[in-house]
């Protein structure tokens, strides 16, 4: 009987054991984001890289103090949003707004950042750790439109590339809250890709009839490539470049006749685009519109 007791108790012991652990390790909790302020030099030349203008509203993801939207607002004339989830730096936020005279044009939310609605953002920023930032980057991708930018300070998005990068030398950055450390300090610049990877198709007029044209897009983030079916033949697509919603790639068609290069520009509407041709060689030469479907 007392073995029996006994085998009991460990049993609820290691039960007891087993539940706190998996209540405890089994979810990823968000991690704790240290407050060190970005540099106000480097805000402005943040926010340079972004090109703000009056027209953008931008969002800041962890705005401590606010200083980003706020000069976003002062500098900038744009509109802006700061979210953080501590209630001190949010107060502090509005207060440092006051002093700016920029209240009509900043708000500071008390919020998770993960349940932030960003989708009228056209310009958003983050000072995070470089865990939070992956963590963020689908949200980021799937919430803001096309042609939306995105600049981080200090830490990048993994395998997303940036579309520029930017330096400022010899910046004090406070990791201990009254003991700067000097250092060149980098940020870097996204512009949100629109999706374009799949099948597209459209029909050229020419002389001789009507030609059809189908278009491979392989894509990775803004990075893409792909290769053009037309007449029984197949050739890689040169020059592939995707900023936002616009997209341009160059084809290289050669005959026994004539060598003809096009030139594509267009502007992607979910499963349409719509742009122009220039056409060098051959009877099309010329600028001609151009319109594919998904």
């Amino acid at each position: 009987m007392v073995k029996l007791r006994c085998t009991l108790f460990f049993l609820i012991l290691m039960t007891g054991v087993w539940v706190f652990w998996v209540t405890a390790y089994s979810q990823e909790p968000m991690p704790e984001v240290p407050y060190v302020p970005t540099p106000q030099e480097v805000v402005v030349e943040m926010l340079k890289m972004a090109a703000v203008t009056p027209n953008d509203v931008v969002y800041d993801l962890g705005c401590g103090d606010g200083r980003i939207v706020i000069t976003a607002a002062k500098v900038f004339g744009a509109r802006g949003v700061g979210v953080d989830n501590d209630p001190n730096l949010i107060q502090q936020s509005n207060e440092n707004a006051r002093k700016a005279g920029v209240t009509d044009r900043v708000k500071f939310i008390e919020q998770d950042l993960f349940e932030t609605d960003i989708r009228e953002a056209s310009v958003v920023t983050l000072y995070l750790l470089p865990e939070l930032n992956l963590q963020l980057r689908p949200k980021l991708l799937r919430d803001l439109r096309p042609g939306s930018r995105i600049v981080a300070h200090e830490f990048d998005m993994g395998d997303w590339k940036p579309d520029r990068v930017g330096r400022v030398p010899k910046v004090k950055l406070y990791y201990h809250p009254t003991i700067p450390y000097e250092k060149d300090t980098y940020f870097y610049y996204w512009v949100i890709p629109a999706d374009v990877e799949g099948v597209w198709r459209w029909t050229l007029s020419t002389p001789s009839g009507d030609r059809d044209y189908t278009l491979r897009l392989i894509q990775k983030f803004q990075e893409i490539r792909g290769t053009v079916h037309v007449m029984g033949q197949e050739a890689p697509i040169a020059d592939a470049r995707l900023v936002g919603d616009q997209l341009s790639f160059a084809l290289l068609e050669d005959t026994d006749k004539e060598r003809i290069v096009m030139q594509f520009k267009g502007r992607i509407h979910g499963n349409n685009i719509a742009g122009n041709v220039e056409i060098q060689g051959g009877s099309l030469a010329g600028i001609h519109t151009w319109a594919a479907k998904r």
